[in-house]
């Protein structure tokens, strides 16, 4: 990872190889003094941005019941309403490729999280489903912005893989309370007042952005800058492959289940634990991050072959006829390994190359994947008629994407440097 030794961004010298960094880099970043407290407070608001931005897209599951009571939508209507949201969070990545780097962060940020506010506080006034809609798209604008912002201050940071595991869990947490919260606000202000509850969330979050550097993300990133290059492309590629195998595979989780002669409230209750077990693996991940950044080489591939070992385990138990214990095990083992080697995917690429532009193809081709993943695994349901299909595809996937992730490109060299390689 590339970063100017006495930056905004502070630098933990010990998270660095001695072999592979240009001459005298390695010496500059031990030189440079080292400020946990500013680390610390980077990541808290990142973490925070995060985490608050995404409580819309996460807490699907239970706005899908607010909208359908409170605007009296039908499915196809709610279908729309979150083909809108999620769209516009990964088209907003366009725009970026070109700002994100030419902007000082905090300012960035600043615009965002306004936007953000703006379009929720808009939401809240929207009088019928057609008014929402544009609502929505500007408010999921925002927030996918906002998202874009706060993974290209992560890759700027020491330590990404242990910093990517608390944005992971930051986001599950304040999901998993608004998955609780949102019903009730709704029982009180009504549908539309979930969008002010969240708006407000964001307010909250303002003094955050005095946390961050005021500086572009380009000027923070100061070691060579190889452009988007083939292996960019390529795990760039496994990341899609990943998120079009774990949509599909997740969507209907629910289905597997039933198919299988569990009840759909038993099915849902080992959902929602799996849930919980989420949490685990995106802490866990931080946990092993901060394990490696101590250590003199930092070689993350166990940690990656864990986790994308977990999941494919996981999808392959869901062949054939199975048990509740079976079904309860491999739902949480998937959803443990999903959250817990994501925070490592997302470190892998943002260690190499144009990591700047990167994060911003990478918002894009996860909204991509979680588009196109349950498209391609219903067509695929509809054609053959059985789940082993759809559960075989999205085992290929996850070992593809494996492979792309995990690749060794031309501009590692003999001597890795990150996450080995």
């Amino acid at each position: 990872m590339n970063l100017q030794a006495c930056s905004d961004f502070p630098v933990d010298a010990g998270a660095f190889d001695d072999v592979g960094l240009p001459h005298g880099r390695v010496d500059a970043m031990r030189g440079a003094s080292s400020r946990p407290g500013r680390y610390w407070l980077q990541l808290a608001a990142l973490v925070i941005f995060s985490a608050v931005s995404s409580i819309m897209s996460l807490g699907a599951p239970a706005l899908a019941g607010v909208l359908t009571r409170g605007f009296h939508l039908t499915s196809a209507q709610v279908g729309f309403y979150f083909l809108v949201e999620l769209g516009s969070v990964s088209l907003v990545s366009l725009p970026a490729i070109w700002l994100v780097p030419r902007i000082r962060l905090r300012r960035a940020m600043a615009g965002g999280v306004a936007i953000f506010i703006i379009f929720n506080l808009l939401s809240w006034y929207a009088p019928d489903y057609t008014i929402l809609l544009f609502t929505r798209a500007g408010a999921a604008a925002g927030e996918g912005f906002v998202m874009i912002l706060t993974m290209t201050g992560i890759s700027l940071l020491p330590r990404q893989e242990m910093s990517f595991g608390f944005w992971v869990a930051g986001q599950l947490i304040l999901s998993a309370l608004a998955i609780v919260a949102f019903p009730v606000i709704a029982d009180h202000s009504g549908a539309c007042g979930v969008y002010a509850f969240v708006g407000l969330l964001m307010v909250l979050a303002i003094p955050c952005v005095f946390w961050l550097p005021d500086r572009t993300p380009a000027a923070l990133h100061t070691g060579q800058h190889t452009g988007f290059s083939l292996s960019s492309g390529l795990r760039v590629a496994g990341v899609l492959c990943f998120y079009l195998g774990l949509s599909g595979v997740w969507t209907f989780l629910e289905k597997i289940g039933m198919d299988s002669g569990l009840s759909r409230g038993t099915t849902d209750q080992f959902m929602a634990t799996a849930a919980l077990f989420g949490i685990a693996g995106g802490l866990c991940a931080s946990a092993v991050g901060h394990y490696l950044s101590r250590r003199a080489t930092r070689n993350a591939y166990l940690a990656l072959l864990g986790g994308y070992a977990m999941i494919i385990v996981a999808v392959v138990a869901l062949l054939g006829h199975v048990g509740g214990g079976r079904f309860f095990t491999a739902s949480c083992l998937f959803k443990f390994g999903w959250t817990f080697v994501v925070p490592f995917v997302l470190a892998r690429i943002a260690q190499h190359a144009a990591a700047i532009e990167t994060m911003a193809i990478v918002n894009l081709t996860i909204g991509a994947g979680f588009a196109f993943g349950p498209a391609i695994s219903g067509y695929l349901l509809q054609a053959t008629g059985h789940d082993d299909a759809l559960i075989m595809a999205g085992a290929c996937l996850m070992l593809l994407s494996a492979c792309l992730v995990m690749h060794r490109g031309p501009e590692q060299g003999a001597a890795p440097v990150g996450m080995g390689g």
